[in-house]
């Protein structure tokens, strides 16, 4: 057995909090995640780093945020010239395994196993995926409902996938150990979910929500993102099937975690495998009038977040706040290497000593915006407009009531968006120095040594700061 620990991510896109019964969300059927949750670590406060796709997965793969990166929306593309954590697990002696959807950019030539989807220029997953389809008689799915049966649908091919990348990495490299990258493409629409797992939900099922919610609201740029996916446009039963798909296809995706955790127990794997599981985004089911994301609500940015590795992470325990960016940090942590350039916390080793998580606050951007959450606030600041939104997450948890005009939170609205543009303009700053210190200048010479002393998380550690001294400042409002 390896001296250092296998590691398996498994994402999602576009899972909701609400989908597991382990966060308390008791018409969940979940119970393979609910099992992950016993059996190690639930991040109650799991944020992802931007409310899309595409940000979010770049800053996965490269441990930074969307203004470093470059990928500040959908169909922008990140720089290339960054660090990406899975090549420093390759040089280190890992295997690395990619199956599924990428959307990161180029797949790094690390992943000497590449079962990958779309957004690689080495994809081969989706022609794998195809062929599996035809040489058992079906076609893709495009549309609901369909016939193809649930063990050949595209998130039980990229389970499947994940078990034969790791026995292959077995095979030909025992004494080496695995990072698997489990990719799956669902609860994300097209909500076609198979066989069983569509009608898994009854209307009856599913929570009530609020009644007539309006995009009036929404921040302009939003409201031009979101077109007319708003809820005046659906009728109710409309509705109601969208989210009994959403909510079957989201257990759909649970039942595949099971395989791979059944997969580690019968090899014997799972004491010395790290798990983490998370998607890369939620989405807006009609709570706040539109079926979308590209907002800061939680039902769009808040994100399960789970790990496991039993005999290391404490079984059924809880911590706070986890965020992407936090991910590459984590896995590097875990396999007891490092890199100075992420602007991330590495949660695997306070965790695994018992300690609190060390981030305290969510921090994310999208385009022209950024947001913060800290334990009893959120703060969304829209650059282009000049416009900020303020949410009272204890006493208005479904974020429905904007603070930002209230006289009574005049004080804390200016206190969150100081901490929030200064983080903003600390990564800039740090990026911006770190990448000039090679200098000769006499003003270079002088700050070289200072800068080279920096580390991505130095930003990330003054905003938990300001988050925690806010929340005690504005305690009573």
């Amino acid at each position: 057995m390896p001296d250092r620990p296998n590691i398996l991510l498994i994402t999602t896109d576009t899972q909701r909090c609400d989908t597991l019964n382990c966060m308390g969300y008791k018409f969940a059927k979940s119970p393979q995640l609910d099992r992950m949750a016993r059996e190690g670590v639930m991040f109650t406060q799991g944020h992802t780093t931007s409310p899309v796709c595409g940000p979010t997965r770049c800053s996965l793969i490269t441990g930074v945020h969307p203004p470093i990166h470059g990928a500040i929306e959908n169909g922008i593309k990140r720089r290339e010239d960054l660090e990406v954590f899975p090549d420093v697990l390759h040089k280190a002696g890992y295997t690395c395994i990619m199956v599924g959807k990428t959307h990161f950019g180029d797949l790094p030539a690390s992943f000497t196993i590449d079962f990958s989807m779309t957004g690689s220029s080495r994809a081969q997953g989706e022609d794998l995926y195809t062929t599996h389809l035809k040489e058992h008689g079906y076609e893709k799915p495009k549309s609901f409902p369909h016939d193809v049966p649930e063990e050949l649908f595209f998130d039980a091919f990229a389970a499947s996938k994940t078990i034969e990348g790791v026995e292959k990495s077995l095979s030909n490299s025992p004494d080496s150990p695995f990072f698997a990258f489990c990719s799956m493409h669902a609860p994300h629409g097209p909500l076609h979910p198979p066989g069983r797992w569509a009608t898994l939900y009854s209307d009856e099922d599913l929570p009530d929500f609020p009644e007539n919610p309006s995009t009036e609201g929404e921040p302009e740029h939003a409201q031009k993102l979101l077109g007319l996916r708003d809820r005046e446009t659906r009728t109710e039963e409309e509705i109601n099937e969208v989210r009994r798909l959403y909510y079957g296809f989201s257990a759909y995706c649970d039942d595949q975690v099971g395989r791979l955790l059944d997969f580690l127990d019968e090899k014997g794997l799972s004491d010395n495998t790290l798990v983490i599981f998370t998607s890369d985004h939620g989405i807006d089911l009609y709570d706040h009038g539109f079926d979308n994301k590209h907002v800061y609500y939680d039902n769009t940015w808040r994100v399960p977040f789970l790990m496991r590795m039993p005999g290391t992470l404490e079984a059924g325990s809880t911590r706070e706040f986890a965020i992407w960016n936090d991910i590459a940090a984590t896995i590097l942590g875990a396999a007891g290497l490092e890199s100075d350039t992420l602007q991330g916390f590495d949660l695997f080793g306070p965790v695994a000593s018992g300690e609190p998580s060390p981030r305290r606050c969510a921090v994310a951007t999208l385009y022209k915006s950024c947001a913060l959450a800290t334990r009893r606030w959120k703060l969304e600041y829209y650059f282009e407009e000049g416009t900020c939104r303020l949410f009272d997450r204890k006493k208005d948890p479904g974020e429905y009531e904007d603070l930002s005009e209230s006289e009574l939170h005049r004080d804390v609205r200016a206190a969150l968006i100081e901490a929030l543009l200064s983080w903003r303009s600390d990564i800039l700053d740090t990026a911006f120095l770190k990448a000039r210190t090679s200098g000769s200048a006499p003003v270079a010479a002088r700050v070289t040594e200072f800068v080279k002393e920096m580390t991505g998380c130095e930003s990330e550690q003054r905003l938990n700061e300001r988050a925690e001294v806010i929340d005690v400042l504005f305690a009573d409002l």
